[in-house]
């Protein structure tokens, strides 16, 4: 009985590798793309000899990913280190050919909730302040706010989740006790597809 089911899952395996063997003879005949190699991810033509690489296979992440247009792009913001802050202002830099402002923002620090964005078509300032004598923020790698967008057009974000569309810049804080800071550094733009 073990050597009839294993005749059986041998000629199973032989008929599948015959059946794989004849789709890619009809795929080369009709130059119709396949899956390189190297990298299932990436089509190639057919009628191409493909080289076999001794490296591994791309990882996904280090792929670009494809934004399409009515996707929903948000903009996260985070700070490396906040320190004191009572309050911030910065601009979110975009592409109007590429992102429309879908007029969606939201504070992810509860101590800071009175946040504010004005749309200036190619920036979106955004703004945000505590209310009454409070002590000021303080963190690290702290996720600031997020900011919603809708892709008008296709358009390609690099493996980290930047894009040549979005950028953020004039990062100023106020602490609590109302000292104004221009251009503060570490804080970054991090941008997800919803």
């Amino acid at each position: 009985m073990q050597n009839k089911k294993r005749r059986i899952i041998a000629v199973m395996c032989l008929l599948c590798v015959v059946i794989a063997g004849i789709f890619v003879l009809f795929s080369i005949e009709n130059n119709e793309p396949v899956q390189h190699k190297n990298n299932p991810d990436v089509l190639v033509d057919s009628g191409e000899a493909q080289e076999v690489l001794d490296e591994p296979p791309v990882p996904l992440n280090s792929i670009a990913t494809k934004v399409s247009a009515g996707d929903t792009v948000v903009v996260n913001v985070f700070a490396d280190v906040m320190d004191d802050v009572y309050g911030y202002q910065f601009c979110i830099n975009y592409d109007g050919d590429f992102i429309e402002y879908r007029k969606r923002l939201h504070s992810d620090i509860d101590e800071i909730q009175t946040i504010f964005a004005a749309d200036m078509e190619r920036s979106l300032l955004v703004g945000a302040t505590m209310i009454g004598d409070a002590e000021g923020y303080s963190g690290s790698d702290v996720p600031v706010c997020r900011a919603e967008f809708t892709a008008l057009n296709d358009f390609l974000l690099n493996p980290d989740f930047t894009s040549d569309h979005i950028s953020l810049s004039d990062v100023n804080i106020v602490t609590s006790d109302k000292k104004y800071l221009e251009n503060v550094g570490g804080w970054t733009a991090r941008i997800t597809i919803e």
